[in-house]
């Protein structure tokens, strides 16, 4: 669109000069005719925020306007990116840190709007991988790039466009995955908030989210406290997944709609001959644990931030009463939650084991404690649906009730 318009312009001026001024009825041609494609991300029509306060590695709005977010878009009927691929979207924030949504959304060289919708399909994911960091990746050797987290790949520019991703097992390390697809009908129209031309995008997160709440099944005793020692979920557990940019799943409508990311060639931990083994998450309350999930770095006195709930004294009895039960989530960390973020897959069956022991201020240790689940399915199975998939973009519970009494 960009080049036909200079090519209109460039035949208007050499009419112009062929002609007297009185034989001339001229035409002026504006960027009014070529509406530029611009972007706004992740805000509602009234302009407040769609993602809500961050988590431990999860992106909110402002993680997004930090890694900004690469845009793909297509005008044939394969969804190749023929007019934009792997583009960067910066954000640039013009008010102050008080009202972070005092900015804009830019990208060079810009790009217009085709006059015909009929196959127009425009995708995005967050955080975005540049051409540099896309190559350090391809560079590494096989060995090495078993090691990356996070997104280790995106499609060429002559495929449909989609993301490679391995995940990562500490939440000080998750990379965590938004994504965005549409098939725009008509160019989009002005609004109070957006210039004709803004395309206002919700991106979504891609991945599952797994939350561990914990809560006593019963009060201790006075001058008793509660510490876990250690959490384990064992499993056939996705190492890495294909998100796919040119596709999507749906359900239900306005307001109410859900949209669940599509996910493909799902590759699993191996063993020397090929077959798919479990794999461990484990959650342990000792310093430095090379193993754990969670890092904890004492197991007696209170620290801020680590986790509410494996502080000495911090686990609650169960409460049906109450608004939350009791239940508290293990891996909170200050006024961020905590997640295990999982790939979606078609099926998770996952062992748990728990280890915990009771304190008093004379004993750290009074007696210990393993309980063990070997048939925990998440999502749990229904009449309606006994195979459920784990599906992205959607976060699971699963509450632990701990029992206090003594093991036999």
């Amino acid at each position: 669109m960009r080049e036909m318009y200079g090519i209109i312009m460039a035949g208007a001026m050499l009419l112009m000069t062929g002609c007297s001024a009185d034989d001339v009825v001229i035409e002026e041609i504006t960027s009014k005719d070529a509406v530029a494609i611009s972007f706004s991300c992740n805000y509602d029509d009234e302009g407040v925020y769609i993602t809500k306060a961050g988590h431990e590695g999860a992106m909110n709005t402002e993680d997004l306007h930090t890694t900004g977010f690469g845009a793909m878009a297509s005008v044939t009927a394969d969804k190749k990116p023929t007019l934009m691929y792997n583009q960067e979207v910066a954000f640039t924030l013009v008010g102050d840190l008080d009202d972070p949504k005092k900015g804009y959304w830019s990208y060079a060289p810009k790009k217009y709007w085709p006059t015909d919708l009929t196959d127009c399909y425009i995708s995005a994911y967050a955080p975005y991988m540049s051409p540099d960091d896309l190559a350090a990746l391809a560079g590494l050797s096989e060995e090495d790039l078993e090691k990356e987290t996070g997104i280790i790949g995106i499609s060429a520019n002559n495929e449909a466009p989609y993301i490679d991703y391995r995940r990562c097992e500490k939440p000080s390390e998750v990379v965590d995955l938004l994504w965005y697809y549409e098939k725009p009908s008509a160019i989009p129209a002005a609004t109070a908030l957006n210039e004709a031309g803004t395309l206002a995008m919700k991106m979504h997160h891609a991945l599952a989210r797994l939350e561990i709440q914990v809560a006593l099944a019963t009060a201790p005793a006075s001058g008793t406290k509660v510490l876990i020692e250690k959490i384990t979920l064992t499993g056939k557990m996705a190492k890495t997944g294909r998100l796919s940019l040119s596709s999507q799943t749906t359900e239900g409508s306005g307001v109410d709609k859900k949209y669940y990311p599509d996910w493909s060639n799902q590759v699993y931990d191996k063993n020397g001959g090929g077959d798919d083994i479990d794999h461990s998450f484990q959650i342990t309350n000792v310093d430095n644990d090379p193993l754990s999930y969670g890092i904890i770095e004492n197991q007696v006195r209170y620290i801020p931030g680590l986790p509410y709930g494996w502080q000495p004294a911090g686990l609650k009895a169960y409460d049906a009463e109450a608004e939350d039960k009791g239940f508290q989530n293990a891996l909170n960390t200050g006024d961020r939650k905590g997640y295990i973020y999982l790939i979606p897959q078609t099926t998770l069956s996952l062992t748990l084991s728990v280890k915990y022991h009771k304190m008093t201020s004379e004993s750290d240790v009074v007696g210990i404690k393993t309980t063990t689940a070997s048939t925990l399915r998440i999502p749990q199975p229904t009449l309606e649906e006994p195979n459920p998939k784990l599906l992205g973009n959607k976060t699971y519970t699963l509450n632990l009730k701990l029992d206090l009494t003594p093991a036999p």
